[in-house]
């Protein structure tokens, strides 16, 4: 019975660019584990039978199956396996895809007329893996570079986003998208930064990633009265941008307080803790410094700024 049919089909061919036949992948973008409908379309005439081989070559060994559409039935050729089926009006449908089933097929249909050879390009896409963002470093310095790269697979696009505020002029994308380099980066460009991959079937965003830019400590600053009374306190107060934040050594008179806070006072003060204030500030990861100084002077009149 298999012989007779094939004998049959094979007596007549016609190319496909002769007519309008084609075949439809349902859906378009057909993904692993999915299914597809490879559909006849275009098709004017009553097609008595359709015969689906994996491959170009219209060859038994190639042959999937034989449908025939008077009666419904199917006969199963040497590739069949149970993911494929077929129904009217000859379609081939594929269940639980592999990437193995990518490739060509082709579709010998037979109407009363005529036998044409109408063949498709199958392509099976896997859903991207979900995005991570990996850094050159993990403790950017201020004015040094950095580079943020998207991991995925099988991504056809990958796109940036920073969270609660656009992404810096001064970063540049890599021509696949999957970097993005700040040559000079600056405390500015701290904040979380997102990269998400689609494809045609599946997308996915990464986990926020924070980039925190170390920087500083930039110009030290004391404030407080440098004009106190006698059995008055001081207070003074060290700041100076910076991140992380700094350390702090107090000074009176060049000798070491032995204080570490940003804060520094005395109660009760004395004619003998005039002098010179200094407060050294460091940051011990950029490695960078800055010091500012008041002279505190005692007076028995009014206190000022």
């Amino acid at each position: 019975m298999r012989a007779l049919i094939i004998s049959v089909l094979l007596g007549l061919v016609v190319d496909v660019t002769r007519g309008s036949w084609s075949i439809q992948p349902i859906p378009q973008y057909p993904s692993v584990r999915g299914s597809v409908t490879l559909s006849p379309t275009g098709i004017n005439e009553n097609i008595v039978s359709v015969t689906w081989f994996k491959g170009t070559d219209t060859i038994p060994p190639n042959q999937i199956l034989v449908y025939i559409t008077a009666q419904s039935t199917t006969i199963q050729g040497n590739v069949y396996s149970s993911r494929f089926s077929a129904f009217s009006p000859g379609s081939l449908q594929i269940t639980d895809l592999l990437l193995t089933d990518q490739g060509e097929y082709t579709a010998k249909m037979q109407t009363k007329e005529t036998t044409k050879d109408v063949r498709v390009t199958l392509t099976v896409h896997e859903p991207v893996t979900k995005p991570k963002i990996t850094a050159s470093t993990p403790q950017p310095k201020e004015n040094e570079p950095l580079t943020l790269t998207c991991v995925t697979s099988h991504a056809v696009t990958i796109t940036w986003t920073r969270r609660g505020t656009s992404i810096s002029s001064g970063a540049k994308l890599s021509e696949d998208h999957k970097t993005l380099t700040f040559s000079s980066i600056t405390r500015g460009d701290s904040g979380e930064y997102q990269c998400g991959a689609q494809n045609p079937v599946s997308k996915d965003f990464s986990e926020p990633y924070a980039v925190s830019v170390l920087y500083g400590p930039d110009e030290a600053r004391i404030e407080g009265e440098v004009f106190v009374r006698p059995g008055s306190s001081i207070t003074l107060t060290c700041s100076a941008d910076s991140f992380p934040p700094p350390e702090f050594q107090w000074k009176v008179n060049d000798t070491d307080t032995g204080a570490k806070t940003s804060k520094y006072g005395v109660n009760n003060a004395e004619t003998e803790d005039q002098g010179l204030y200094t407060c050294v500030v460091r940051n011990p990861v950029t490695l960078r410094t800055a010091t500012a100084a008041v002279y505190i002077n005692m007076t028995a009149g009014r206190t000022t700024k």
